[in-house]
Formats: C-alpha cells, structure tokens, sequence
C-alpha cells in the first residue's frame, strides 16, 4: 500500500503544469483621468445619430477601397464603418427568414464583419504604434460597438462572432498599454456593458429554429396522411446533418414507436401534460403524436441547457455537470444548441475585460505609491472584479517586482492555454 502511495507521488511531482497562455506587458504608472470618464470604449450617446448599423457596415465593404497592399481596407471603408458604428437601432432583419429557413439559414454577411473587423483591427495597431491615442480610442469604440452589433445577430453564430470581434480587439489594446503615455482605461473598461457581447438575441432565434423546421406538424388538428410524410420526408432531410446518423431512418423510426401500445399511450399523456387539450390529443393519428413527442422532447433538452446560461459560470457549471446528457437516440438530437461551448467562449471575454481593469488598477496604483506594485491585491484602492469562472478574486502574486495575475480555467480545460491567462505586470524602469 505504502509502494502505491508513494508511486502516486512521484507521478503527482512530474505532472506537467497546466499550459498557460502568459501576456507580459511592461506599462507606465498612470493614475486615473481627471474627469474619470474622460476616455470611453464604446460610443457615447453624444457622438450618436438614428439609423441602423448593419447595412451601412455592408455598404463600407460594398464601397471599399484598398490599400496597396490589396488585403487591407482602405481609409474610406474604415472611416464609414466609424459612422456605421455610431447608428443606434441596429437591426439584421431576418426574423422572417429565421421562421421559413430554419438550420437552413445562409448567413454570408457575418463573414463580412469578420473582413471589418480584420481591417480595423490593422488600423487600430497602426495607431498605437504611432502614439495616437485619440485616433486608437476612436477604433476600439468602432470595434467594440462592432462586436456588439454583431452580437445582436439572432443567431448563436452570430453571438460567436460578435465575442470573436471583441476577442481580437484587445491584443491592440493590451499593445496600447504598453505604450508610453498612454492613459489609464480602469473606468472606460469598468465602464463597459457586462457582459459586453449578449447571447440574448441568438437564445431566441434559437428557439424559433425547431417552429422553422417543423412548421407542417400541427398540434391543433389531426393530420392527413400525406401531410405527416411530408414532415417525416424533412426531418429526413434535416438528419443528414448528423455525423453518425441513427440507423433507423426517420419512417422506421416513427413506426416503431407508434406501433407500441404502452410507448404510443405515454406519448399522449406526455402531449396532455405539455398543455394540448386531452381530446385534440385523443384524435390525432399515432405517427402524428410520435412526431409532436419528439418535438416536446427536443424543447425538453434545448431548455435544460438554456435555462443555466442566465446564471454565472460559477454558479451553472455543477448543475450542469449533474445534468443527464442529451440522449443520442432522438429525431431531432442535432438541433441541440452546444451552448456549453458558447457559454464559455463569452466567459473567456469577460475573464480577459476583467483582467484587463487589474492591470489598468496596478498601474493607478503604482502612480500613488512611488512606482511599486501592490503586494496583494486588498492593497490595491478601487474595486476590483471577481472571476468570471470562479466568482472569486483572481490569483495574484508579486515576485521579484513583477505581478502575476492570473485566471482560473473551467473544469475540463485546465490544459488548453486559452483558458489558462496569466499576466506578468512590470513596471517600466
């Protein structure tokens, strides 16, 4: 027993560490700007005016010119994707298209604001590397509104883009805060929407997508026979989607069920419990009520998953990790958000904001203390945020004059570097 204990230590000593992903940054002390609000991330209502942002960002690349590089925006494309920014009402307009497109949905202008962003993004690194810091606060006010829009986008992809446009946006800022002179951001960053890109609207069009593909398949009246196999015929269509397909396909899969007596009577009690009058339910074909079960069933699951992402990370991670798994054997098992995934690809942006306001919070801290850094992080005179992941302060250390801050990677993900930032904070001699 004792040999086991000791092997067991000998192989905990040469684990590796987790991978992390390190962001040295060498900054000037810098207190806070007096007015406090004098520098600001995202547009302020003053520099707004009426109108939508996203066919005007499309009309910057419709428009565009290049540079002589040929892979850049030009000048005028990024200067009206500056206006397009600052409209108030943005709107995709594609709520009728999400009701009779379903998974189908063709969505070319989300690359689009990848290409905006990927040329502002240029525009911003120029501009810090030559010391504007004006001109570089305009360009994270256009990306940032960018993400935003983007992130209003009905659509989950479009929520992923939208935190991918914020994402790239801070490699620029973090380079400006390198620079010599630049102002201090802790209340422009602390003054950003939490969090600053929304899952809000993707959430719902989600939830439009099952009405979308399933539009024929009436709960209020039976269905002829001919129209339950134009529903079976799509859904049919839809599973070709799947990477391992169920070996039955969706007729046979139907028909097993409503050929069970005891799996097609729980079905209409299932029906009757979901809220369909107990005689509608009573006169609806058996294929029909299979297919509506299957349908109650994929709401079932999608919401399971849902109903967490209003919680902290924190606080949903160990429900989730109780939660039963999606069943693998259902007719609509690919429509199945991975909002896990989502979840965490916004959590990561807001742990990388929240870092960002520490590093802005040493620097104000070593403006009022001589150019030293705080020993801890209860030295350290403004509020400081928590974790995103953990709830809970982030890890800090001071060794040898360099801070360390670091966060805390979601279970499962204590390898992947991306999840694992760990800031080295020095202060320039």
């Amino acid at each position: 027993m004792s040999g086991a204990v000791i092997c067991c230590a000998a192989l905990a000593a040469f684990s590796p560490p987790p991978a992390e992903l390190v962001i040295r940054l060498t900054v000037d002390p810098m207190p806070a700007p007096k007015p406090a609000l004098r520098y600001q991330l995202l547009p302020e209502l003053k520099e707004m005016s009426p109108g939508n942002p996203i066919p005007a960002y499309l009309k910057a690349l419709l428009d565009q010119d290049f540079t002589a590089n040929q892979d850049e925006l030009g000048p005028s494309a990024l200067r009206q994707a500056d206006r397009a920014a600052r409209l108030d009402k943005p709107d995709w307009q594609l709520m009728h298209k999400i009701r009779t497109d379903g998974i189908g949905l063709l969505l070319p202008d989300l690359q689009k604001m990848r290409e905006l962003a990927a040329g502002l993004q240029n525009r911003f690194r120029q501009e810090v590397a030559q010391r504007r810091f004006d001109d570089a606060l305009v360009t994270a006010k256009t990306m940032f509104a960018l993400s935003r829009h983007t992130g209003d986008h009905p659509t989950l992809i479009g929520n992923l883009v939208g935190i991918a446009i914020a994402y790239i946006t801070i490699g620029p800022l973090e380079e400006m805060l390198e620079q010599p002179g630049c102002p201090n951001l802790y209340w422009a960053l602390t003054s950003l929407p939490r969090p600053l890109v929304s899952l809000d609207n993707g959430l719902e069009g989600e939830r439009m997508l099952i009405g979308a593909e399933l539009r024929g398949l009436s709960d209020t009246a039976p269905m002829t026979a001919v129209k339950i196999k134009k529903v079976i015929d799509h859904i049919e269509v839809i599973r070709r989607f799947e990477p391992d397909a169920l070996k039955l396909t969706t007729r046979q899969y139907v028909t097993v069920r409503a050929r069970d007596p005891k799996y097609l009577a729980a079905a209409r009690d299932r029906l009757v419990g979901y809220g369909i009058a107990e005689d509608v339910v009573a006169g609806f074909p058996a294929d029909q009520v299979i297919l509506l079960d299957e349908k109650r069933e994929y709401e079932v699951w999608r919401d399971e998953a849902m109903k967490l992402l209003k919680l902290s990370l924190w606080e949903s991670e160990p429900l989730a990790r109780k939660a039963a798994p999606v069943p693998d054997q259902r007719l609509f098992t690919l429509l199945v958000p991975a909002l896990v995934k989502i979840r965490l690809a916004q959590c990561r942006l807001e742990q990388r904001v929240a870092l960002l306001r520490h590093v802005e919070a040493l620097r104000m801290h070593a403006a009022d203390h001589d150019r030293k850094l705080p020993a801890s992080l209860a030295d350290v005179e403004v509020p400081l945020p928590v974790d995103p992941v953990t709830g809970k302060p982030f890890r800090y250390e001071l060794k040898d004059g360099t801070a360390h801050i670091r966060g805390t990677p979601p279970k499962g993900y204590e390898q992947q570097p991306t999840f694992n930032l760990h800031y080295e904070i020095t202060i320039r001699k």
